[in-house]
């Protein structure tokens, strides 16, 4: 047991170090290619910290553990909206971009609804290969749009930007080959950090006779989305705001729709039906978020009340979800 508790340490302190060299990392392409933290967050950051989630569908396909597949992508979703956002919220007051509230937040909606089609309409509860390119084509789509939309967001910050900031700025800016690194070293000091908190925790939880059902819900549920969390954390204390708000509403989508597409292209899956109920957990919590009062009232800003009732309503739904099982 001593020796799981000193890798979960040293799993810990890489996660914080990768997530650190990530969000300095992505916070100097925003400045270098003149694009918002929001947009790299959903491209880069939200892509790179679903990786754990990316490798256990992979696995959980190729294996036949269809349950994993979609409790895995569906358990993470509530976790970021709810945990991730509470917790980043916390430390830092988060304000909501305009983008995301009109366009990226109903595209998690029309997630949420898109796969509760795939998954219970047809002859069986199944998501098949067919559709699993469709959600993949879609996922496709969403990239290359908020690529483009990075790219068009580029030209008009150039034309935007004062020559003399723009060259003192260039001064301090990291080098190309150094921004590289700093992500890629940042994305396997997560990946590691990560597997060695989950399974880790998971070995001291085993030895304290902890159920399995309790260790999923738990520890796998928390540590697959631990990328997701220590990087929201490190960006809301830099004060980067829509890094933060960027990883966890890019990491949603691909959770719903990319995840799924994986699993289906590699091997169709069979749905149990008993996810809808989190599944309409996720559209009410999406809804909640883009029409919450308070947030209006705050002009888009997620307080630090706000982020500790989000976290209440997760532990709510833990509490729950132990109780059926």
């Amino acid at each position: 047991m001593v020796y799981s508790i000193l890798f979960m340490i040293v799993g810990l302190a890489l996660l914080i170090k990768g997530a650190d060299l990530l969000v300095k990392g992505a916070t100097e392409i925003a400045k270098r290619f003149n694009i918002s933290e929001m947009l790299i967050g959903i491209i880069i950051v939200g892509l790179g910290t679903s990786l754990p989630e990316i490798l256990i569908t992979i696995n959980s396909s190729i294996n036949n553990h269809p349950d994993l597949i979609i409790g895995n992508a569906i358990g993470s979703c509530v976790c970021n909206l709810l945990f991730v956002i509470g917790i980043a919220s916390i430390c830092q007051p988060l304000k909501i971009d305009e983008r995301l509230l009109k366009f990226h937040l109903p595209l998690s909606l029309f997630a949420t609804v898109i796969l509760s089609i795939v998954t219970n309409f047809g002859e069986r509860y199944e998501i098949t290969r067919v559709e699993g390119a469709i959600l993949l084509i879609i996922t496709l789509i969403y990239l290359i749009y908020t690529c483009v939309e990075g790219k068009v967001e580029n030209i008009e910050n150039q034309r935007a930007l004062n020559k003399e900031f723009k060259s003192k700025e260039a001064q301090k800016r990291l080098s190309v080959i150094t921004i590289i690194l700093h992500i890629l070293v940042g994305f396997i000091a997560l990946k590691y950090g990560a597997d060695f908190v989950v399974d880790n925790a998971t070995n001291v939880a085993r030895d304290f006779n902890v159920s399995e059902s309790l260790i999923s819900l738990t520890i796998i549920a928390v540590g697959t989305a631990l990328p997701e969390i220590v990087t929201s954390i490190i960006a809301a204390i830099k004060k980067d705001p829509d890094l933060a708000m960027g990883n966890v509403i890019g990491s949603n989508i691909y959770n719903l729709i990319l995840l799924p597409s994986l699993g289906a292209v590699i091997s169709p899956i069979k749905y149990d039906t008993q996810f809808n109920f989190t599944i309409l957990f996720i559209f009410l919590v999406i809804l909640y978020m883009m029409f919450s009062e308070k947030i209006k009232r705050h002009k888009g800003l997620i307080t630090r009340k706000k982020g500790l009732t989000l976290i209440i309503i997760y532990i709510l739904y833990i509490l729950r979800m132990i109780a059926v099982q």
